[in-house]
């Protein structure tokens, strides 16, 4: 017998009490009769009188011994009964889950909190299938039995159950098998808690820490988190972007970058910080890895535990070193759009006192009968014409524009050009420019201030005098690239033997005031650039700091050479009829007038459109039709060229009206069709140029 009941044990006892008693009494009980009592019939009473004693007393003692078990067993269960209630009490009240199953997973017993956790009532949870029709995931359970398995126990197992009308909730379960009477593993048993809030609390937090790493990644501005003893316990990637330092090469020291006339501003804006507790920003300056000063905004705030301990600071850095320069440059734009106002200005009367001048010396030389002074007047008049020329600069200084293009030869314009710029200038200067060098199709004002900018920075290069190389070629790109389409080019090159250009600076050398000089501008090499790319060009730059600098000017070409051939002369024009003029200068209108008379017209003249205007509709009126209209595109408080000929458009459509303007960079010079003017001339102009304007147009 390998194991006995308790309900086995206690007859078991009874059973072997009596028969010890029973034995002894029928043993020795017979002996001490016979020894005593020899005459038979006594005997024979003595041993009915005995069997009834021993009857009587095994029944007294069997009474006597039972009623003890019971009592001990009255009270077992009385015991049993009151620990099953206490227990019954524990579960029932509970909000935990009690629970077992057998080995198949199915459920045999549930606490009543089953109700409230999930929505089933006792009787539909016992009997159901904890991995088809409990867990969310099949697969949890899976994991919960490996464990299970292994260890014999599971301690917080958390999974995602499921309710009764389809929702989820989490549970934490502690669980181990249990045995029945034989000691073989029946099931298994344990107690499953809610832990949804739980669960959801830390989704939260994490959802939260994750949104707030992910704010912190992707700001574009540096971010540190600081220790109380200033060491970075987080940097993010901005941060290293920006300075250049990684997280893991200032673990555990401080990041060297507050230069030392900052030290003092910054340890008295810290020690404020953690006395007041209150967020801050000011401006200060910190120091890249490779030693570049940054200008920047520091903002603070110290980060506190739970109790108001101050364990450290956050500090976001605004780079604000671009916005400075962009400060400066905006200040400065605003300084060189009134010095453009300006010389525009003074431009544009240069340009009428120079239209005077030149037209006064035309009209003297093509007068006067002596060699000599017609000789000076050439010589003065090709004086003139460089003026006109800076004039011309002047005003593409103040107000841009698309070029007036024609196709020229280019090669004795490069060296008129560089020779120009370079007059006075102690360097010397190698022109290589090869015969038949392709024409171009360019604006010779725009293009000859671009190359004279280029020139003159390459002799700014070379303080202590050196030597500037100027070439050209022809070029055939093929291929094209992200700056140049597929086609023909002249390229002209032009190398100075200066300091060169810095790798810093290289990518900042065609942006606007960015300049290295103590008084320069910053605006020649934009200039250029921003020229050459209105002609569909581009500019390249070659340098090597101590071995020079080379400027590559790309420029679309024609693909052939241009002859340039000695005009015949042409013979003296002639016209008749009247011309009228507008131009609301006075030396204007009477040097036009004396110009226009000389070839045979009579003239109107007109200060502003408006006269402009009235003198047309009263020719057309009187029956006198002009022969041509000339305007001044530009006219100070009054009616201009453009709403002239607009209202002029409207009355005739056939007479020629021509454009006359300083300004060459106005659409209406250059494309003058499109404004409902018959053809253009750029101030100041000679009169043989009138004299051919008038020759095609008007016959």
């Amino acid at each position: 017998m390998s194991f006995l009941s308790q309900a086995s044990k206690t007859a078991l006892k009874i059973a072997l009490i009596y028969l010890v008693v029973s034995g002894l009494w029928i043993l020795f009980s017979d002996r001490i009769l016979y020894f005593f009592v020899t005459n038979s019939d006594l005997l024979t009473r003595i041993q009915t009188v005995k069997g009834w004693g021993f009857v009587l007393v095994t029944a007294v003692m069997i009474f006597f011994l039972l009623q003890r078990e019971l009592e001990r067993l009255i009270d077992v269960r009385r015991r049993l009964r009151e620990s099953e209630s206490k227990y019954r009490m524990v579960v029932d009240s509970s909000p935990d889950l009690l629970y077992r199953t057998d080995m198949e997973g199915h459920i045999v017993f549930v606490s009543p909190s089953v109700k409230e956790l999930s929505g089933y009532t006792e009787d539909e949870a016992v009997g159901m299938d904890l991995a088809k029709e409990v867990y969310l995931n099949p697969m949890d359970r899976e994991r919960f039995l490996a464990q299970l398995n292994v260890r014999g126990h599971v301690e917080n197992f958390e999974a995602r159950l499921r309710k009764k009308d389809g929702t989820v909730w989490w549970a934490s379960t502690n669980a181990h098998f249990y045995r029945d009477s034989e000691g073989n593993i029946a099931g298994i048993e344990g107690i499953t808690r809610d832990v949804t809030l739980k669960k959801e609390s830390e989704q939260a937090l994490m959802e939260s820490e994750h949104q707030l790493r992910a704010i912190l990644e992707a700001n574009p501005d540096p971010m540190v988190v600081y220790n109380l003893k200033g060491h970075p316990l987080y940097m993010n990637p901005a941060f290293t972007q920006v300075f250049g330092w990684a997280f893991d090469e200032l673990k555990g020291r401080k990041i060297p970058f507050v230069p030392d006339d900052q030290v003092p501003l910054t340890q008295g804006k810290i020690k404020e910080l953690f006395d007041s507790r209150k967020p801050f920003s000011f401006e200060t300056r910190r120091l890249r890895k490779d030693g570049r000063e940054l200008d920047i905004i520091l903002s603070a705030s110290v980060i506190q535990d739970d109790h108001d301990v101050p364990y450290g600071m956050v500090v976001n850095i605004t780079d604000v070193s671009e916005k400075k320069r962009l400060e400066a440059q905006y200040e400065q734009a605003q300084k060189m759009e009134s010095l453009g106002t300006l010389a525009g200005g003074i431009a544009h009367d240069f340009n009428n006192f120079l239209s005077g001048i030149l037209g006064y010396m035309d009209l003297a030389r093509k007068h006067t009968e002596s060699e000599k002074a017609t000789g000076y007047l050439s010589k003065a008049l090709k004086a003139t014409e460089r003026a006109r020329s800076l004039t011309h600069q002047l005003l593409t200084f103040s107000k841009g524009g698309e070029p007036v293009k024609e196709v020229a030869p280019i090669g004795s314009f490069i060296e008129e050009t560089v020779r120009f710029a370079l007059s006075g200038a102690e360097v010397s200067c190698d022109l290589v420019i090869p015969q038949g060098l392709w024409a171009c199709e360019y604006d010779k004002n725009q293009l000859g201030q671009a190359l004279d900018n280029i020139v003159i920075n390459a002799l700014h290069a070379m303080p202590d005098r050196g030597r500037i190389v100027v070439k050209a070629k022809n070029l055939q790109i093929s291929g094209g690239g992200k700056s140049l389409a597929p086609g023909a080019y002249v390229k002209i090159s032009v190398t100075d033997s200066g300091t060169g250009i810095a790798p810093d600076h290289m990518k900042r050398i065609f942006d606007p005031f960015f300049s290295t000089k103590p008084k320069g501008s910053g605006l020649g090499l934009s200039t250029s650039y921003s020229i050459v790319k209105r002609h569909n060009g581009t500019i390249t730059v070659d340098s090597q700091p101590g071995h020079g600098t080379t400027f590559h000017l790309f420029l679309p070409a024609t693909g052939e050479a241009l002859t340039i051939q000695e005009e015949p002369p042409v013979s003296e024009y002639r016209g008749e009829g009247s011309v009228l003029i507008m131009d609301d200068e006075a030396m204007v209108r009477d040097l036009l007038g004396q110009m226009l008379e000389s070839m045979g017209f009579t003239v109107l003249s007109a200060r502003n459109g408006e006269q402009a205007l009235e003198a047309f509709q009263t020719a057309r009126a009187e029956d006198r039709p002009l022969a041509a209209v000339i305007l001044d595109l530009t006219i100070p408080g009054g009616m201009g060229g453009k709403e002239t000929v607009a209202q002029i458009r409207k009355l005739d459509d056939h007479i020629p009206v021509f454009v006359a303007s300083g300004y060459s960079e106005d659409a209406a010079v250059a494309s003058p069709a499109a404004f409902g003017f018959t053809a253009s001339i750029e101030k100041p102009f000679l009169i043989s140029a009138l004299a051919d304007l008038f020759r095609v147009h008007v016959g």
